[in-house]
């Protein structure tokens, strides 16, 4: 209503103003010329000068009457810009399932096992029980081209794990890994031309969740026996980037906008642990410390998550990385260590179990940094005291992650298939020749029954699994 009387007035006051200025000169008081002001050429006749304004009299007032007019509007869209902004930064609290989830046909394709790898090691992999340690990591042929992203195995049977990659790669084992089951889903989009690509994968007993891109959620409540396609509601910020499971009907899910959701329901509810994006945090003068904070792009390009439910987060451009711990309202933006990107980062959990403190930052360029205290999330830290640069002789290679075994035995892999191993927590890295041969890039290294068995997963569909001595 206040805009309505705001509008009329400004357009009142501009016809004022367009008549004022364009009266005829005859209706003007004191407008007559005399005689002696002004002599009219026998072309031009009395009545064009008295009554005729000029061209540009009229062009100024409908000027005037156009700024007016469109002065509200310009205003309204402002203001609906700022709205449209604000929304977006925030985190709605509650969010509810547009409709009902959607079975999902899977159906079974072939199966794949060891072709490639030492004799030694190929004979390992096909022994079903009590596998003994293998000297190298040993590749899997899984009869597919496209990258493989993320596996994962259920703690409570380490025999029953999970691999998703590009193109809605789906594959499952029951028996530790050796062999594995290719399966595909028939009925996931409405068009043939959908190509999901699956990011994360989350076991948990029966429970078994996956992430995909464009934005979808599958889960099985019987360890993937049947499927359902949890709908993603239309408020959620960004696009979902992890999950994981934590118990019957409950997980917990990270977009690129740093939001997080917990539901514990199926996913036909979900509640937020953050109260703003990523982006509203930047804007906030307190982040106004954080260099490379002004060029955030809306999104971040790796999250990873702890047992304890803290997040590590590397910006889309690698200028800053963030922080969140449970209790906390929002993410922590915090200083790189370098002029460098950062290319890579996440904790320093060991898979046997024992407790260790700290984190793992690449860089660019193949630089490998590590850190073994806690204050790397501590609001104002000081990055270049905390991460230490390690020994490692990339040749520029970047670094893509880390995984550590052990407090003291850890592997990195990067681009090209370069594996790195240490033996001394980060400190020092050697050169692990089992992938050299091999045409692709790893981006994840996952150790499972307390740091037993390895897996490597990469591009051009490799796999490479390790047995380790106890």
């Amino acid at each position: 209503m206040a805009a309505r009387k705001s509008r009329v007035l400004m357009v009142a006051l501009a016809l004022l103003v367009a008549l004022m200025v364009g009266l005829p000169a005859w209706m003007v008081p004191n407008s007559f010329p005399s005689s002696r002001q002004i002599a009219p050429s026998p072309r031009v006749s009395t009545a064009m000068l008295h009554t005729s304004p000029s061209v540009g009299t009229w062009s100024l007032a409908l000027a005037v009457c156009a700024v007016a007019a469109s002065g509200p509007a310009l205003r309204a869209r402002q203001r609906k810009g700022h709205t449209q902004r604000r929304a977006e930064n925030e985190v709605p609290k509650y969010l509810e399932a547009p409709e009902e989830p959607i079975v999902v046909e899977t159906v079974e394709v072939s199966r794949a096992q060891v072709l490639r790898g030492s004799a030694a090691g190929l004979a390992l992999s096909m022994v079903p029980t009590a596998e003994a340690a293998a000297p190298t990591w040993v590749q899997y042929d899984l009869n597919t081209g496209e990258t493989l992203y993320d596996i994962d195995f259920d703690e409570k049977d380490p025999n029953h794990g999970f691999i998703v990659g590009a193109r809605a790669l789906f594959y499952e084992t029951k028996d530790g890994g050796n062999r594995w089951v290719s399966r595909s889903f028939a009925n996931l989009g409405k068009g043939e031309d959908i190509s999901y690509r699956f990011q994360t994968v989350s076991v948990n007993g029966d429970e078994v969740w996956i992430v995909g891109k464009p934005p979808l959620l599958l889960h099985s409540k019987d360890g993937g026996k049947s499927w359902k396609k949890v709908p993603v509601s239309r408020k959620l910020p960004g696009e979902p980037k992890i999950i994981v499971s934590l118990g019957p009907g409950k997980a917990e899910m990270a977009t690129n906008s740093g939001a997080i959701y917990v539901t514990e329901n199926d996913g036909k509810n979900w509640t937020s642990r953050v109260s703003e994006t990523i982006d509203a945090t930047l804007n906030r003068v307190s982040a106004s410390g954080v260099s490379g904070g002004s060029y955030f792009t809306g999104s971040v390009k790796t999250i990873k998550r702890d047992a304890s439910g803290r997040y590590l987060a590397v910006a889309q451009r690698g200028n800053f990385y963030l922080s969140f711990s449970p209790g906390d309202e929002r993410w922590l933006p915090h200083n790189r260590l370098s002029a460098r990107r950062i290319q890579g980062m996440g904790f320093r959990d060991a898979a046997d179990g024992e407790k260790q403190d700290g984190a793992w930052m690449s860089l660019n360029g193949g630089v490998l940094t590590t850190c073994e205290k806690e204050g790397f999330m501590d609001l104002g830290s000081d990055t270049k005291e905390l991460f230490q640069l390690a020994k490692i002789r990339s040749g520029g290679i970047g670094i893509i992650d880390i995984g550590f075994r052990t407090p003291t035995e850890a592997y990195a892999t990067g681009g090209s298939g370069v594996i790195y191993y240490t033996k001394d927590g980060g400190k020092t890295w050697s050169f692990d020749p089992s992938a050299k041969d091999l045409p692709c890039n790893l981006y994840n290294v996952k150790f499972f029954q307390n740091g037993k068995v390895g897996y490597m997963v990469g591009s051009a569909g490799i796999l490479l699994r390790r047995v380790f001595e106890a």
